[in-house]
């Protein structure tokens, strides 16, 4: 069977619109996978959003430092160390951005409780994952 020019053209738009479509899906995916929720370590009024036990919903509402359940976004890796990162006394995972670990870091606590030394990975919802 042979096809014609038209037919070509048609096969040839058809594949570039999927490969697109697909390459525009997967975007979101990899720079949300570049951050990761990291609660109890965040300075008060300084949450990105949600602690539902408590009923706190919106960004900026945690009463007071490291509330539970408060969270932050910051760079995919840092969160089981992040006071320790930001207070200069451990070492950032190779390929953290730098501007994302500066944004995250203005909004830890200063620790006065030496055993804090990061936090938890968390849903949206300030739940542990």
């Amino acid at each position: 069977m042979k096809h014609t020019k038209s037919q070509k053209a048609l096969s040839s738009a058809l594949a570039t619109s999927v490969l697109a479509t697909a390459l525009m899906s997967a975007a979101p995916i990899a720079s949300a996978a570049s951050t990761e929720r990291c609660a109890d370590v965040v300075k008060g009024g300084k949450n990105s959003c949600a602690v539902t036990s408590l009923g706190i919903s919106c960004q900026g509402n945690a009463t007071e430092d490291n509330m539970v359940g408060a969270w932050i976004k910051v760079p995919t890796g840092t969160c089981g160390n992040i006071v320790n990162i930001c207070a200069g006394t451990a070492e950032a995972p190779e390929g953290t951005s730098e501007k994302k670990l500066k944004r995250a870091c203005k909004k830890i606590a200063d620790q006065t409780d030496e055993t804090v030394a990061g936090g938890r990975l968390v849903d949206k919802l300030g739940e542990s994952i």
